[in-house]
């Protein structure tokens, strides 16, 4: 018998007649053990370069490093086919580890980060209003690479941070919906400023350290920061009721020289209402609201949560007068 007959199946037909069928090599069973040995040695080196950007993360002290160990571990699939690791940090734990890590480069330990049993998820802490809430990441289902901060309580979405666009957007509604709404009357000014100040700080390590492209909005302290609002034009039903709480509250609200309506709080601070080419000229015809003191040290928010007034009126006619978001990030 030659070596070809040794690997085929005779059939019989019901003629009489009979034919030869090739069979397939059959796979040894040291040949299956061997490919899966491979298979593991393969996940475990896989699990080996997840711990080398970890161990990158948690102790670089260079920016640049740390923004790309956790681009890396926010993409990075840890299980394979052959193993499987039960207990794993979600992407959204990634974005928190990362943020805890750039405020601890830049020596700010405001944020605490902690892990609930519970809910099986890493969250962030601030001193003084953790009472109220806590913020966590979460995933955008849209754009790859982005993430928005939000409480967890409340659901609002602070601010909107994207590792491939560039860009980190704070949100005016999240902020004025929490922060006024929610917290102005369980915390002091001072107790909201630390966390407002802290806010702005990422912004500012984010443009600092990696050239993102920053969208303050509300909380933009610049005099020359313009907040504009979602109605276009000349808002003059809600610029009468202003005139009107103003002059309750003890203040007169004035026309300017080119038509813009201007709010003298006190020495040094001033709220003006006109479109941007009356406030910083430069011939947008939009409406928006402009804040200047004399440190730079004050934004649209400090005002709405300062005086009662303009918290009432703001909150009464945000059909007309609310700040306005990037509708790309935030619905």
């Amino acid at each position: 018998m030659n070596k070809e007959s040794q690997n085929e199946t005779i059939v019989f037909q019901p003629d009489g007649t009979s034919t030869g069928v090739k069979q397939k090599a059959v796979i040894s069973t040291s040949a299956r053990l061997q490919n899966y040995n491979d298979q593991l040695k393969e996940g475990l080196q896989h699990g080996i370069s997840f711990t080398k950007l970890l161990d990158q993360m948690v102790s670089t002290n260079d920016p640049h490093e740390l923004l790309d160990a956790a681009s890396k571990l926010i993409s990075f699939r840890l299980n394979t086919a052959f193993l499987v690791f039960p207990q794993q940090y979600s992407q959204a734990d990634f974005y928190l580890i990362f943020l805890s890590r750039l405020l601890q480069q830049h020596s700010s330990d405001q944020l605490i980060l902690q892990s609930s049993d519970r809910n099986r998820e890493l969250y962030h802490e601030f001193p003084g209003i953790n009472t109220a809430g806590y913020f966590i990441f979460q995933i955008d289902p849209v754009n790859e690479g982005g993430a928005y901060y939000v409480e967890k309580q409340t659901g609002e979405k602070l601010f909107y941070l994207n590792f491939s666009k560039h860009i980190l957007k704070f949100n005016a509604a999240a902020i004025t919906s929490l922060l006024v709404v929610n917290y102005q009357e369980k915390f002091v000014y001072s107790t909201i400023k630390k966390f407002i100040l802290l806010l702005i700080k990422i912004g500012d390590f984010f443009k600092e350290d990696y050239g993102f492209d920053v969208d303050f909005n509300i909380l933009d302290p610049s005099n020359s920061a313009v907040y504009p609002i979602i109605k276009t034009d000349l808002p003059n039903g809600a610029l009468d009721k202003l005139f009107v709480v103003a002059s309750q509250a003890g203040y007169m609200l004035k026309a300017g020289s080119n038509g813009e309506a201007i709010l003298e709080l006190k020495a040094d601070l001033v709220v003006t209402f006109g479109d941007e080419n009356q406030l910083i000229g430069n011939g947008r015809s939009q409406w928006a609201i402009n804040v200047k003191d004399k440190e730079e040290d004050l934004s649209w928010f400090d005002i709405i949560f300062n005086y009662d007034f303009i918290r009432d009126w703001y909150l009464n006619n945000l059909d007309v007068l609310e700040i306005q978001t990037d509708r790309r990030y935030f619905n």
